[in-house]
């Protein structure tokens, strides 16, 4: 059991950065993301608060996957720190409508899932004592 949490957690590692790439190298088109229904949701943001927006995204993007490494090496302080930002990650999706292509739902979907996995194995399965020590 031991061993597939540690490949879940890996994976999951992997994908970060493959989501990255995804977003930077295959965005959404223009035109799309010009339509009226997504006008209201970044373009009413001043240049101050989506500069917040970014740092904070960023400073969670970077908490998650290092959390992602201690919860690989069985750190207990890593359980927390991951559910926290899957849990703020979550809300912070929850608040903005959002346009995506298909490959990067396809994986985004997948490291979701991979994520509740991660949460199981954490709390409800012998790995858990893994951490207590």
């Amino acid at each position: 059991m031991e061993n597939t949490f540690k490949q879940i957690v890996l994976i999951q590692i992997i994908l970060l950065p493959v989501l990255i790439v995804l977003d930077i190298f295959f965005a959404v088109p223009e035109d799309i993301s010009n339509l009226p229904y997504f006008e209201g949701a970044v373009a009413d943001m001043s240049d101050g608060a989506l500069i917040i927006s970014l740092i904070v995204a960023l400073v969670l993007l970077i908490a998650h996957y290092v959390s992602c490494f201690l919860i690989y090496f069985f750190k207990s302080v890593g359980r927390p720190i991951y559910l926290w930002t899957i849990i703020l990650i979550v809300a912070s999706t929850l608040l903005t409508p959002q346009v995506m292509t298909g490959l990067f739902a396809t994986v985004d979907t997948a490291h979701s899932i991979l994520a509740g996995l991660t949460i199981a194995f954490m709390y409800y399965t012998p790995v858990k004592d893994k951490f207590e020590k």
